[in-house]
């Protein structure tokens, strides 16, 4: 397998059902190496089986479906044509032309059908002094202000706040979160939250609900004002559309987040998922439910020690549905809304975009061998089959390796899982380089998914054994692991890193112990930079937009957290900070590292890598520094991600006696010379 065949992946998006059940539509994006762009779809299913069928054929990006009420409609967002940014569309569900509803100053998000279906209810980004009454002479006031700041020649981003980016982009134009009432006849709009002068949240997603009778509405929201100097804190907020005033806080007793409500189909329950805390710190994320009558809430009890990454409600309310990361996978549940009769219904894979309406249930399933395909549960049986197979001829086409899970004794005596990818081929007889891929997070999990980023069969595929391993830390382990290695970044992860390397060195014999690298990216970054000065077990170390520096986290987009999990900060107890600092240790660099690292990453600012790149040149070890001046944390473009893949396995094969492949070469799309794959 090549990068070129992760670019080749048809990628499905989340899906929505139609009321009854009986039809799921998704999105479908294909990329294009030689433009860079990516066109995305929707599709159509039925969930009884049948071939899907494509909804829609423009050359945009068509995304977050929903269904009318009657199931006769699909509103979704589309930036198309003349489109100054994304719009509301709606198009018939049998097909046929999309009919735009609705363009903003700024994108149009979320729609969610009310149950009259004449209206939806949409999220966008306002200038607040600007907004007004969201009247025709306000927007275009706005719309102008917008054309000015971006043509503007003065550039600055001025701020007084502790959090000013997010991911890649700045948030000083002054920018408010809105819900709006959109009139899919007439086009009539209403503003529901003219009160809010703020972003709900700095992502810029808006999380919410509407009840099952329309009159009121349920929304995620950061409550900490500015100059969010302390933690970011989402509340639940319940508003009556009648009157669309001020909303009701429902959890400002948490001192932690409170997120993704959805009512219960009679609307006497609100479900949501909830930390205690709002530091980033391992705590897992509890099921609760609210009762809007009599403002009673508490958790839903039966749940064993899972963290909980999506619920929904089955038509009849008896049952909560829900995903969560368990132990390498992410499997489909089932909870009595009682509570009690907790179930795994489905534990293959990776699980996500989970939907239940009618007598389905529908969602996303990969598996480290498979891209994403949409399946359906019955909930009677518990029966699951496919429901689609974009991807099956590339994957006929394709030769992978085996893959096999395994557990050891790790740090503390804690039993450790991790999994294994053979390269294709697989001879026992031969003798094959290792290399140790770090996930990042750090409270994620090394899954059973398949991956566009860090694809583990491409570096397979040049002949050596890629493990993954789920170090203390890890979700999906118990909420104990999880927070294990608070302020104690380095310790017990390094210990199980080196405990991995000699279980599998005995457990494979024929592994090469002279050939065997470790690679991670983030906080997988942290440790490849923490194993460099603590060890130099390794043949060479790959380090992707890594944590190596913990002054410069305090100057990432989210700063609160690491003052609470680096056991101390560069004004309080600094040699607690630096006992956990990759740079703390930089006399001891020896071993050939690559350095990799994009200038729009704001999670981990890139001067991490170049600080790291020019410790490793001053002290003349090997090295090599690969910056993206245009990618983000993420290397998310197809040129660019093909040349990651490329500088990663030549650096490994440089190290570990693999044979080496020149460089791709890309050419402009009207050259006439073909691409690379």
């Amino acid at each position: 397998m090549t990068a070129q065949d992760v670019w080749a992946v048809k990628r499905l998006g989340a899906p929505a059902l139609s009321p009854d059940g009986g039809r799921a539509v998704f999105g479908v994006q294909e990329w294009s190496v030689d433009s860079g762009e990516c066109t995305e779809n929707l599709w159509v299913v039925d969930t009884a089986g049948g071939a899907p069928r494509r909804l829609t054929t423009a050359r945009a990006k068509d995304g977050s479906p929903a269904w009318s009420p009657d199931g006769r409609r699909v509103a979704f967002v589309s930036k198309r044509d003349q489109d100054e940014c994304a719009a509301l569309y709606v198009i018939a569900a049998d097909g046929g032309e999309a009919e735009k509803v609705l363009e903003l100053p700024y994108a149009v998000m979320s729609p969610k059908w009310l149950p009259d279906g004449c209206r939806l209810v949409v999220a966008t980004s306002v200038i607040p002094a600007l907004a007004g009454a969201m009247a025709a002479a306000d927007l275009a006031a706005m719309k102008l202000e917008v054309k000015r700041r971006k043509e503007s020649k003065m550039t600055a981003k001025v701020t007084e706040d502790r959090q000013f980016r997010f991911f890649d982009h700045y948030l000083t134009d002054g920018l408010a979160t809105r819900l709006v009432e959109v009139d899919v006849a007439t086009r009539g709009i209403r503003d529901l939250t003219p009160w809010s002068g703020r972003l709900f949240g700095m992502d810029g997603e808006v999380d919410y609900a509407i009840s099952p009778d329309g009159r009121r509405l349920v929304f995620s929201m950061n409550s900490t004002p500015p100059p969010y100097r302390e933690f970011m804190k989402h509340d639940l907020y319940l508003l009556d559309l009648a009157g669309a005033g001020e909303p009701v806080c429902l959890t400002a007793d948490n001192p932690g987040g409170d997120f993704d409500a959805v009512f219960s189909p009679d609307g006497g329950s609100i479900y949501y998922l909830r930390t205690a805390e709002a530091c980033y710190n391992g705590v897992f994320t509890r099921l609760w439910r609210h009762d809007p009558a009599s403002g009673v809430q508490g958790p839903v009890e039966g749940l064993p020690d899972l963290s909980v990454g999506c619920l929904r409600v089955s038509p009849d309310g008896r049952t909560l549905w829900l995903l969560a990361e368990d132990r390498g996978r992410t499997p489909v549940f089932r909870l009595d809304s009682a509570g009690g009769g907790f179930a795994t219904v489905f534990g293959e894979g990776t699980s996500r975009g989970l939907e239940v309406a009618g007598g389905s249930v529908v969602f996303l399933n990969s598996r480290l061998g498979r891209p994403d395909e949409l399946h359906h549960l019955d909930p009677a049986t518990g029966g699951v089959r496919a429901l689609t197979d974009f991807n099956g001829a590339l994957l006929a086409g394709l030769d992978l390796g085996e893959v096999e899970e395994f557990t050891f004794e790790g740090a503390a005596g804690d039993s450790v899982h991790g999994w294994i990818l053979r390269p294709p081929g697989f001879d026992p007889a031969v003798r094959y380089p290792m290399v140790q891929v770090l996930h990042g997070g750090p409270h994620t999990m090394a899954a059973d998914v398949w991956g566009h980023r860090w694809n583990a069969h491409v570096f397979a595929a040049a002949g050596v054994v890629v493990v993954q391993v789920n170090r203390h830390g890890s979700s999906g382990f118990g909420e104990a692991f999880a927070r294990s290695i608070v302020n104690e970044w380095g310790v017990k992860p390094f210990e199980d890193i080196m405990k991995a390397t000699a279980f599998l060195l005995e457990k494979l014999p024929n592994l090469d112990p002279a050939r065997i690298a470790v690679a991670g990216a983030s906080y997988g970054g942290y440790l490849a930079a923490w194993v460099l000065g603590h060890t130099d077990r390794f043949a060479c170390i790959v380090d992707h937009a890594g944590v190596n520096n913990l002054y410069n986290q305090f100057a990432c987009d989210s700063p609160h957290t690491f003052a609470e999990v680096f056991g101390g900060t560069p004004w309080r107890n600094v040699e607690g900070m630096q006992r956990n600092n990759p740079m703390a240790h930089a006399a001891n660099f020896r071993t050939p590292t690559l350095v990799l690292h994009g200038e729009l990453d704001y999670r981990v600012p890139y001067y991490s890598g170049l600080e790291l790149y020019a410790s490793l040149q001053a002290q003349g070890v090997s090295s090599r520094l690969v910056v993206f001046p245009n990618e983000n944390h993420w290397i998310l473009s197809p040129q660019n991600s093909i040349h990651w893949y490329w500088e990663v396995n030549h650096w490994l094969a440089r190290h570990l006696g693999l044979a080496l492949t020149e460089a791709p070469v890309f050419t402009p799309p009207d050259s006439g010379i073909p691409n690379p794959g």
